[in-house]
């Protein structure tokens, strides 16, 4: 066999070499304009702390919804091998026919979390997960050997994923009862046995990570799923969910740009061409809705900064996973995705709920000035006395506000996250629209709601590009991290194969009643999205 053709992935911002085309996404005209909108349009949409509601449903001719959660793609390097001819069934039978969007994922941008929006409708703050690992200060105590207050949902504990959400959220599942999945950490709604692979996929995980492969889990995956739909022919569910790994753990073992992971780009294109044919034979396609996204990207790691270790000169006995045993712990460390960090610490000895500005200020000034200053970290940031959001960095501090359905933003000395708003108001209708093109999209909108869990840490950390935040435990060496608020983490790529409305940058909270519209259905709860269904 020859060899397969080289591809130039190494692209700009903008993922393409060539012009934007027909299904780009339209570009904002100006900040301007989005922030001129009317504050009763921004009001409207608002309900419930934030969330808004869904208009009544119609009827469509979709009788089947399959989402295929493509773990860690980069929108620039689909689009790229997309184009060079490489992803054969993603472009012919998706991308001809229906959309391709820009998306952006949430806070922090790391497996399983930003699982959240497109199952949830929610941000991992108000589903109450605010990362791959976290505790909860109201129940946490130092020196238990079972320490039931904290998670690390690498390894078995994920099991324990779907009864750590927010009882009040409604899951995609629970809105179309008819529904299946294959390895869904979030399964609540599924009926029994409609959540194919799930237990049984713990040991392979944890060969996964060590080989540095995921191809013969999707493999399992698929295999599941396809015995599963020959049996269900005569019944078939009306939504499917399948995460597929290959992707993100060839990213992390060799770098988003390697060879090998670029050859899991063409496994994925495969096993989307193999469900295709299936739904074919089965002769449902042409009523299928088909959705292809991610939860986050990937950005190179070239340097590890161990934030632990940071922590502990400081002074501070650090629990960090997988020690969870420590006598009188007075921080912990909780990492996610490698790039993003949730810290806690206890004031004046006791662990009791998050703290403010004033206290971090009063009680632990050394480790803010260290993280401000260091040059992996992009910047502290933590809960205002004010019922702000506050960002530090070395040379200026930036306050997130938000009330009435306005956000509301300042900054003192340089902007951490540069996002050209000077002390402005910003509809929470148009947050998306103002930061998309910035280096930190959605930020206000993402850092304010992840805040709104009371089990984020007292103090959120990201690295910036090209450095992550876990030292030696990681073992093998990670080349490739995500998890924070930059441009490469939280920009993915959306493919529909039915065409979806073109109306600006969309979030991928937008895929939950998306997916509904398509089935005929409407979220039942206040929720955070928006159907792009036409």
């Amino acid at each position: 066999m020859p060899p397969p053709r080289a591809v130039n992935i190494m692209l700009g911002r903008s993922g393409r070499d060539a012009p934007a085309d027909e299904r780009s996404p339209r570009r904002v005209d100006t900040k301007e304009r989005a922030l001129g909108d009317s504050e009763q349009a921004a009001t409207s949409a608002d309900l419930s702390a934030g969330a808004r509601s869904s208009a009544p449903p119609r009827a469509t001719d979709v009788e089947l919804a399959v989402l295929v959660l493509a773990d860690g793609v980069r929108p620039d390097v689909l689009t790229a091998l997309s184009d060079a001819g490489e992803l054969p069934n993603i472009t012919r039978h998706v991308l001809a026919e229906g959309s391709y969007l820009d998306g952006v994922t949430v806070l922090p941008s790391v497996t399983d979390v930003a699982y959240l929006p497109m199952l949830t409708v929610q941000y991992p703050g108000t589903a109450n997960i605010p990362g791959i690992r976290w505790v909860d200060k109201s129940r946490f105590k130092s020196g238990r050997l079972f320490v039931t207050a904290a998670r690390s949902y690498v390894g078995a504990a994920h099991l324990r994923f779907n009864g750590d959400l927010h009882p009040g959220l409604e899951t995609l599942f629970e809105l179309c009862p008819s529904s299946f999945a294959v390895r869904s950490d979030i399964h609540r709604g599924l009926s029994h046995g409609r959540n194919r692979f799930h237990h049984l996929s713990i040991p392979f995980m944890f060969f996964s990570h060590y080989l540095k492969r995921a191809d013969f889990i999707d493999r399992l995956a698929m295999g599941s799923l396809m015995r599963a739909t020959q049996r269900m022919r005569d019944d078939l569910p009306r939504f499917v969910f399948v995460p597929l790994l290959d992707v993100d753990t060839a990213s992390h073992a060799y770098g988003p740009h390697h060879r090998r992971t670029i050859a899991a780009y063409r496994r994925l294109d495969a096993a989307i061409g193999a469900i295709i044919q299936r739904l074919r034979t089965l002769g449902v396609w042409r009523r299928t809705h088909l959705l292809v996204s991610s939860d986050h990207g990937h950005t190179a790691t070239h340097e590890h900064l161990n934030l632990r270790r940071l922590v502990s000169e400081l002074g501070y006995s650090v629990l960090e996973h997988p020690n969870v045993y420590r006598r009188w712990a007075d921080a912990a460390v909780m990492i996610s995705g490698n790039s993003f960090a949730n810290i806690y610490l206890a004031s004046e000895g006791k662990w009791d709920g998050p703290l403010t500005g004033q206290t971090l200020w009063r009680e632990h000034p050394r480790l803010l000035d260290a993280l401000s200053r260091r040059v992996e970290v992009e910047w502290p940031a933590y809960r205002s006395d004010a019922g702000l959001i506050e960002i530090a960095s070395a040379s200026g501090r930036a306050r997130v506000g938000r009330e009435n359905g306005w956000y509301a933003y300042h900054y003192d000395g340089e902007d951490p996250l540069r996002l050209g708003l000077a002390h402005t108001r910003v509809p929470a209708s148009a947050a998306l629209q103002v930061t998309a093109e910035t280096g930190f999209p959605d930020a206000l909108e993402q850092m304010w709601h992840l805040f709104e869990s009371r089990r984020a840490g007292d103090i959120v950390v990201t690295s910036k590009p090209g450095y992550d935040l876990r030292g030696r435990r990681e073992i093998p060496e990670h080349h490739s991290s995500h998890g924070a608020l930059c441009r490469d983490h939280m920009r993915v790529p959306i493919l529909s194969n039915r065409p979806l409305r073109n109306e600006g940058p969309v979030r991928t909270v937008d895929l939950f009643p998306t997916v509904a519209s398509s089935l005929g259905l409407a979220p039942t709860k206040p929720h955070f999205g928006r159907s792009l269904w036409p």
